[in-house]
C-alpha cells in the first residue's frame, strides 16, 4: 500500500477503506510504501491505522516525500509506536513455509541475504540501480509524474513519461521485476484512467 496521504476530512474513510482492503486478503505481510501523511495533526490517524493493521499482519514501512515536509522523522517514530517497523534503511526477514523473504528499503547499503529479496522504495527511480543488485522485485509508491493518463506506448504511461522517465506500472529485467503502484490517494484527487490501488503480491 503505498500514497495513503492522511490528511485532514480524508483521513477517516482513507483508514477504514486501507483496514478493509487488508482485512478482505489473505496477507503474510504489508508493505506502506512512503507517503504516509500531508499534515502533521494526521499523525494520530497514522498510528491507529498502524495498529490495526498490525492486528492483521506485520507492517513494514518507508517513507516518501511527503512525508519528508511533516518530518521523516516524525513519521517513523509514529510508525514505530503503533507497532509497524520501519525498514528506510534497513532489512527484515519473513520465513514463509521453507523460504526466508527479504525486505529492504531505499536505504540499505548492501544486498541482503535471502531466498527472495524485495526492495520497497516510493520512488521508482530507484529501479535504475535496484535491478543490477540482484533483487527479485522491487516495489515503488505511486506514478510520479501524472494520475492523469491518455494513453499506453512500450509500457509507458502518457502524457506522464514525457516529464518522468519511470512512469510505467511495471518493468522486467532479466530476472528482476518493478511494480509501481498507483496509490491509495493522492495529493490532488483527480484521476483520468489511472484508479486508486492496492497491490497484492504473491512471491
Amino acid at each position: 500500500m503505498s500514497d495513503i496521504h492522511l490528511r485532514p476530512r480524508r483521513s477517516e474513510v482513507l483508514c477504514r477503506q486501507v483496514i478493509e482492503s487488508a482485512r478482505t486478503t489473505q496477507i503474510d505481510a504489508l508493505l506502506l510504501g512512503g507517503d504516509l501523511v500531508d499534515a502533521r495533526t494526521e499523525l494520530g490517524k497514522l498510528n491507529e491505522l498502524v495498529g490495526s493493521l498490525c492486528e492483521i499482519a506485520p507492517v513494514f514501512a518507508v517513507g516518501g516525500n511527503h512525508d519528508r515536509h511533516v518530518g521523516m522523522h516524525r513519521v517513523r517514530d509514529t510508525v514505530v509506536a503503533g507497532g509497524g517497523e520501519w525498514i528506510h534503511s534497513s532489512v527484515v526477514h519473513v520465513t514463509h513455509g521453507a523460504r526466508v523473504i527479504a525486505f529492504a528499503g531505499p536505504d540499505v547499503t548492501s544486498i541482503p541475504e535471502g531466498d527472495v529479496r524485495v526492495l520497497c522504495a516510493h520512488n521508482p527511480r530507484i529501479w535504475k540501480k535496484a535491478r543490477q543488485n540482484r533483487y527479485d522485485l522491487v516495489l515503488a509508491g505511486h506514478l510520479h509524474g501524472c494520475q492523469v493518463v491518455a494513453f499506453e506506448y512500450q509500457n509507458r504511461l502518457f502524457p506522464g513519461a514525457v516529464f518522468y522517465p519511470y512512469c510505467f506500472l511495471s518493468h522486467q529485467y532479466g530476472a528482476a521485476r518493478l511494480v509501481v503502484s498507483r496509490g491509495v490517494s493522492d495529493l490532488v484527487p483527480i484521476r483520468w484512467c489511472c484508479p486508486r490501488e492496492v497491490i497484492l503480491c504473491h512471491v
